[in-house]
């Protein structure tokens, strides 16, 4: 069955919709072993993902919605979805086979990392046009959720709080290199960068094509202004062809760029495991620390996941809207 010409699609009759993309990092099969693929593949799962799960499980979707999408919705976002409306701020549909959220004001995905974590790399998600609204929809089979309901509770936490680097690491360089070694390992990276550059975007670049197909990666950068050019010793003019440069590269590969104002270079693993540095700009040299409290790197994760959640509209890619950049 085709999904997407079924379930909240159906309820468009008369709009035209385009489908640019549709894809899902982990493909099941009917033979598949979720307590295996919750031991070898699941490193990163949130708090919530538990209350998450249950409550579609038990199909409760109304306090599913009150605890888990309406919490993370910003102000920016709902101010954007109605100025540029009539758009759905969020529309879940269930059917006997599946559970799909809907959105043309925020990204679903995104969100459902978030709150899912690696469990989410078996939803599939689309991305296209209803009427010209950007919309980004996740769908979830009701059996993946009948299944992996009673196992995620069986999931040990050791797995994503072992030690991933156990090695000494003094520079950014090697930190890359080893990181991209143990790729395996990875399932979610975010990256903050102040300043974007040609050094900067080579590593992008090998970050995204080494660990994109296998794991969710973010990058969050400070947007091109003046100010920023200054800060980065660098010009406006320079400032905003890496950004875009950069923006272009990693929508290829399916990655989240952010906007946000990020004081210093730094990486964290798996929402357990965090480098950083004091420098604004990305050399091989630059000296690293390794932060080690849990507790706080998990709540950095999820804080800089927010902020690239409430960064990321949907709206700004709708064909009648779009943000234009003056190059002088």
């Amino acid at each position: 069955m085709d999904i997407t010409q079924c379930g909240s699609m159906g309820m468009f009759r008369g709009s035209q919709i385009k489908v640019d993309k549709k894809y899902m990092r982990h493909y099941t099969t009917d033979t598949w072993n979720y307590t295996e693929f919750l031991d070898r593949n699941v490193k990163v799962v949130p708090f919530e993902a538990f209350t998450a799960l249950y409550k579609l499980y038990n199909n409760d979707i109304k306090s599913f919605i009150e605890t888990h999408i309406d919490v993370h919705i910003c102000t920016p976002i709902i101010s954007l979805c109605r100025e540029h409306g009539p758009r759905i701020k969020c529309l879940i549909y269930t059917s006997d086979k599946y559970l799909e959220i809907y959105s043309e004001c925020f990204d679903v995905e995104l969100l459902s990392s978030i709150i899912f974590g690696d469990l989410s790399n078996l939803f599939t998600f689309e991305i296209g046009y209803r009427d010209g609204r950007r919309f980004k929809r996740a769908i979830i089979p009701k059996k993946l959720i009948l299944q992996l309901a009673p196992e995620i509770s069986k999931w040990n936490r050791n797995n994503s709080e072992s030690e991933f680097f156990t090695t000494p690491l003094k520079t950014f360089g090697n930190m890359i290199r080893y990181v991209l070694e143990k790729g395996n390992e990875v399932t979610e990276l975010i990256f903050h960068i102040p300043c974007l550059d040609d050094k900067a975007i080579d590593l992008l670049y090998e970050m995204v094509k080494s660990l994109a197909n296998k794991s969710r990666i973010y990058i969050l950068t400070t947007p091109p202004t003046l100010d920023n050019a200054k800060r980065c010793q660098s010009n406006y003019k320079g400032t905003l062809i890496a950004y875009l440069e950069a923006y272009e590269l990693l929508s290829r590969y399916n990655v989240t760029i952010c906007n946000i104002d990020t004081m210093h270079v730094g990486l964290i693993v798996n929402r357990m495991h965090y480098v950083v540095s004091y420098e604004y700009s990305y050399r091989d040299d630059i000296d690293v620390s390794i932060v080690k409290d849990k507790s706080y790197i998990e709540a950095m994760a999820q804080s800089f996941l927010r902020e690239c959640f409430c960064s990321t509209s949907l709206i700004k890619d709708d064909y009648r809207y779009g943000h234009i950049y003056k190059i002088e």
